[in-house]
């Protein structure tokens, strides 16, 4: 899993599709059992008081649904339980015929429910089952209190098989249109928050995402940062040419990315410059780590342009315990490796001078 898996979230196009389910099952659950009641009272008034506890039992307990969704912030089974309370209701109004035989109208709107609640798999299983049950309660050996005419529920039938069908269309390339967006943002997002050069992330992925990510989690903490600086590196650019300086960038980041662990992070800031995040890691520990690293790059041969010869590179460790003292954190680790600089390069500077 490379630093991108790790840390990347396809939250911009997820949240928005999360966001458009969770206000359509809020709008329906609470606009639904406002009508629901409505009949159910006017059932009451006509004195069909079957149809009447029906009613309000389903309002009832769609609307505590939908409060408990609100409360426990768990929407996803809610949508399910919303669908089940649904389905009850529905069936035993059907099964009791409703207001003078109507209860059959009432079932087209459910298809693009499901679908857009469920979404198209889960939609599509519910709504085929939901379908199955209708074809039974309806099928003419079965004796319901309702009374539907034959050529009413054929009709019903194949009208209702039909909305379940363009229901399905029109979720399905809903959902094929959502992953393509989501790819394409995701991509995009890759992009801009990744250094050219080097494939590791850059400043902006430092800023916006890494920077977000120590704020939410505390288990980060405490962290041990190294600023690192690739020693001479003007001088390899002026004498071996920028194809060569590139090369050793990339060289570079290719040997740190290899030889830190898996839920460290490593980010160019700039130029030779490079920013290197130990979770969980004391300063000393953090220390003992750049000082593995170190001696890793100044052993390390390089050939190019029929050249031998190697890097080595400067440290400045810093130790955070809170996401507050972070920008603190990398001022000191900035001024370390600068210290280390001028202390004769190539060295691991954890502390100033006493």
């Amino acid at each position: 899993m490379d630093w991108w898996e790790k840390f990347s979230e396809r939250a911009t196009i997820d949240d928005i599709d999360r966001y458009r389910k969770k206000s359509i099952f809020y709008f329906i659950s609470f606009f639904g059992a406002a009508v629901i009641l409505y009949f159910s009272a006017k059932s009451y008034q006509s004195y069909d008081v079957t149809l009447s506890v029906i009613l309000l039992f389903g309002a009832v307990l769609i609307s505590v649904n939908a409060v408990l969704a609100i409360l426990l912030k768990k929407d996803d089974i809610h949508y399910y339980l919303a669908v089940a309370c649904v389905l009850i209701m529905l069936l035993g109004v059907v099964y009791t015929g409703g207001y003078k035989n109507t209860a059959l109208y009432w079932l087209y709107p459910m298809p693009l429910i499901f679908f857009v609640l469920l979404g198209v798999k889960i939609g599509g299983v519910i709504n085929f089952l939901f379908y199955i049950a209708l074809l039974i309660l309806l099928h003419p050996s079965v004796s319901i209190p309702a009374s539907y005419e034959p050529a009413e529920t054929s009709r019903f039938f194949t009208s209702f098989a039909l909305m379940n069908f363009i229901s399905f269309i029109a979720d399905y390339f809903r959902h094929q249109s959502h992953s393509k967006l989501a790819k394409i943002s995701h991509a995009k997002l890759r992009q801009a928050y990744t250094d050219s050069l080097t494939k590791l992330p850059n400043r902006r992925f430092l800023s916006s995402v890494l920077t977000d990510r120590f704020m939410k989690n505390s288990e980060y903490f405490p962290l041990s940062l190294v600023n690192i600086d690739i020693d001479h590196f003007k001088a390899i650019n002026d004498t071996y040419g920028h194809q060569v300086g590139d090369d050793v960038l990339k060289s570079f980041a290719a040997l740190c990315t290899e030889n830190i662990r898996k839920d460290d992070v490593i980010v160019r800031t700039g130029g030779e410059e490079f920013l290197l995040f130990f979770v969980n890691t004391t300063k000393d520990q953090g220390a003992t780590l750049a000082e593995k690293l170190r001696e890793l790059i100044a052993g390390n041969s390089i050939h190019m342009g029929g050249q031998e010869f190697t890097v080595t590179a400067s440290f400045g460790v810093a130790e955070c315990h809170r996401f507050e003292a972070l920008d603190h954190a990398l001022k000191i680790a900035d001024k370390r490796m600068y210290l280390a600089k001028q202390w004769g390069r190539n060295q691991v500077v954890s502390q100033e001078p006493e």
